[in-house]
């Protein structure tokens, strides 16, 4: 949610979403567009290290500690809507609860297969995603 007002509200995000949007305009309304990629990319790390470091406090460390992870998330993304971060956060809460719902009733082995039954149910009817443009 922090980051989904940063984003939205500061003049931070403003200039990040406009380098990202179309970077040759940004540039010509004064915005430094290289520094905006390596703050993009600052950011992006710190939501990783956070993640991560959440992540570390339950789980075992392997070298293929987040691949599973990676798969939930992309399903999230996707169904929300590329660039949407609100449409993510609503993606996540569906799919969270029907994975919890999924392993409860039928076992921990069907939660992958709900989340890319949601998947591909939601892109048959919307396929730029929940929240998508």
């Amino acid at each position: 949610m922090v980051l989904f007002l940063f984003i939205g509200r500061t003049r931070i995000g403003k200039m990040l979403r406009a380098a990202a949007d179309n970077p040759e305009a940004a540039t010509y309304m004064g915005i430094d567009v290289q520094r905006a990629h390596r703050i993009a990319f600052g950011l992006g790390c710190a939501v990783t290290a956070l993640a991560g470091g959440l992540v570390a406090t339950y789980y075992p460390f392997q070298p293929y500690v987040g691949l599973e992870f990676v798969i939930i998330m992309y399903a999230g993304v996707v169904l929300g809507g590329m660039g949407s971060i609100g449409g993510t956060l609503v993606a996540a809460v569906i799919l969270g609860v029907a994975e919890s719902l999924m392993s409860t009733f039928f076992g921990p082995s069907w939660s992958l297969a709900v989340s890319f039954g949601i998947l591909l149910l939601a892109l048959a009817v919307r396929p730029a995603g929940l929240f998508g443009r």
